[in-house]
């Protein structure tokens, strides 16, 4: 008797794969007898289901075999409709090669294709659709007809015949092929994606390094490697791209089909700016690698994303459970706060609600809880020192004043006080020293301005100090000695003593600090904090750091001022004349 079970069910269109909508799934149980050749969409199919005398089945989107099974040579069929799963880990066997439709699901087993095929060995060729995807150790004897971004197991076995390779295509780690074997630009072997077209040496091709971008890894403005895309589906929706260092795992997936995943161009990353191969983040820092835009292409997805993306260990400055995800969010860099770090594997894992640009770094302060802690526990400068100004400078030509400042305890606040005005810097749009760790900030003074004041300050410490013009440019570079030296533009250096200090900024004597680990990342593009910077270490004699700032303290006003706020303004009486710090009016 055939056993034969029809499920009335309600299916969500599945359109967008080129499914039509279901009304009706079938089920039918193991070792059941086929009286028929057609089936609805979404059709199950148990273990070893006998095709019955005189079919040629017709398997439609969406089919699943959820056991073992045979497709004998005596009957002919067609596998027509994406996304088709073959298997649930057991055997597989295809007496004759065939064709098949986009999406088509292998991975669960490495499947027995062809005439005197041996299991897990495709024998003769067949045709594989676009995103077809096979499981581990999978044996290829033959050339086959292999279409984009297909997706092949750990360990599969090429070794037999030179294959056509096309871009998107990926592969699992220790697959071996034969040695004539040529790989395109965009193919993603599990070292990474390729960049130059190379050919293989041996069966265990690996390629040179400068011909692929390995997982993680930073990359040239001007490369822009093609997307790949893996298939997600209501039935699977884990999918895994070792070459890119990417796993993706989706809480409900209510259309099946592709999702789709684009190194940037590192010039392209939109909400940011590029120095060398080193990308910031607006309002963040420095992105450790490369950036990744993932997108749901066909798939329709809703609830929790898991991602995990990975970094390289030479890439990271400090220790690496600092490390998070950004991700581009309504035109702005934001950090993911659900992450975790994987030291051993080099992964960053998050759980996140929509898709768009990724990148790794570090995590920032200022967006945290717990960050007077963390600023209280800074001794990068010293005890409870975390403000350092390397360099005060003013061009008498352009009348432009600039600040060189490093933070490592939130964001950075210059003022510059003059005669007339009481005004903030803003970040410039020349940061020439991010590699160096160093903020720089700027404003343009007035032509009639003789003499200013500059005042820095972060969430703990503070520096000032004043200046006289005398007509000349003004460079002021600061060492951890009791003396500062200063260079006049076009003039020979001259020393200026600590004397002209304001008293919130004494000198350090004592200062040492081989190499410097910490950074500064931009926020709102007005601020500098103490984000991490993707850069290498920097030796003391490369960057002579300025006085420690001690707590900040109220300022101490002159004569016809008064303290309000942190600011001395001044105090007006009738008939007499105003003061303004060393101004008098």
């Amino acid at each position: 008797m055939n056993h034969i079970f029809i499920i009335t069910i309600a299916i969500i269109s599945l359109g967008l794969i080129g499914f039509s909508p279901i009304v009706f799934a079938e089920e039918y149980a193991a070792n059941a007898v086929m009286t028929k050749s057609t089936f609805s969409e979404g059709v199950e199919f148990g273990a070893n289901i006998d095709w019955g005398e005189g079919q040629n089945p017709t398997f439609p989107a969406g089919t699943f075999f959820s056991g073992a099974q045979t497709y004998p040579g005596d009957k002919f069929y067609t596998y027509t409709g994406n996304g088709i799963i073959f298997g649930d880990g057991s055997a597989i066997v295809f007496h004759l090669p065939g064709t098949f439709s986009k999406y088509a699901d292998f991975s669960a087993q490495a499947i027995q294709s062809g005439i005197g095929a041996s299991a897990g060995t495709i024998v003769g060729e067949n045709n594989f659709g676009e995103g077809t995807m096979f499981g581990s150790t999978q044996v290829f004897e033959d050339a086959q007809i292999f279409n984009k971004y297909i997706h092949f197991g750990d360990n599969t076995d090429f070794t037999a015949a030179v294959q056509t390779f096309k871009e998107g295509m990926t592969f699992g780690e220790g697959s071996v092929f034969n040695d004539e074997q040529v790989f395109p630009v965009n193919t993603v072997l599990s070292h990474g994606i390729v960049i130059n077209e190379f050919t293989c040496s041996d069966s265990a091709c690996v390629p040179d390094p400068a011909d692929v971008i390995a997982p993680g890894e930073k990359f040239g403005a001007g490369v822009d490697p093609v997307a790949t895309k893996a298939y997600v589906s209501s039935k699977d929706k884990t999918f895994e791209v070792e070459g890119l260092g990417l796993t993706m795992t989706f809480d409900t997936v209510s259309n099946d089909g592709d999702i789709k995943a684009d190194l940037v161009n590192p010039a392209n990353v939109a909400g940011a700016t590029l120095s060398g191969t080193t990308i910031t983040a607006t309002g963040l820092g420095p992105i450790i690698g490369n950036v990744i835009e993932l997108s749901a292409d066909t798939a329709a997805i809703t609830g929790d994303i898991v991602v995990t993306l990975p970094y390289q260990d030479s890439e990271v400055q400090g220790s690496e459970s600092n490390l998070t995800m950004y991700h581009y969010l309504n035109n702005v860099w934001v950090e993911e706060k659900d992450c975790s770090v994987n030291t051993i594997s080099n992964t960053v894992t998050c759980t996140v609600d929509s898709l768009s640009p990724f990148g790794i770094g570090g995590k920032n302060s200022n967006s945290t809880g717990g960050g007077s802690e963390r600023c209280s526990a800074s001794h990068e400068f010293g005890k409870n020192k975390s403000l350092k100004v390397s360099q005060v400078s003013y061009d008498i030509e352009s009348f432009e004043l600039t600040v060189h400042a490093y933070s490592t305890c939130g964001s950075i606040i210059s003022k510059v006080f003059t005669s007339n005005n009481v005004s903030l810097l803003g970040l410039s749009t020349n940061q020439s020293l991010l590699d160096e760790f160093i903020a720089i900030y700027s404003i343009q003074l007035e032509e009639s301005d003789k003499k200013f004041k500059i005042t820095v300050a972060n969430d703990r410490n503070a520096f000032a100090e004043s200046f006289y013009i005398y007509d000349k440019s003004i460079i002021k570079k600061y060492t951890g000695n009791t003396g500062y030296t200063s260079e006049q533009q076009n003039t020979e250096s001259s020393t200026i003593t600590s004397n002209q200090l304001n008293e919130l900024s004494e000198p350090s004597t004592n200062l040492t600090s081989p190499t410097i680990e910490k950074s500064i990342s931009v926020e709102n593009e007005k601020q500098i904090s103490n984000k991490k910077l993707d850069v290498e270490k920097v030796p003391i004699v490369e960057y002579t750091p300025e006085p420690m700032a001690e707590e900040l303290v109220e300022p101490v006003c002159g004569i016809g001022t008064e303290s309000k706020d942190g600011i001395c303004k001044i105090i007006k009486h009738d008939n007499s004349p105003s003061c303004f710090l060393f101004w008098c009016e």
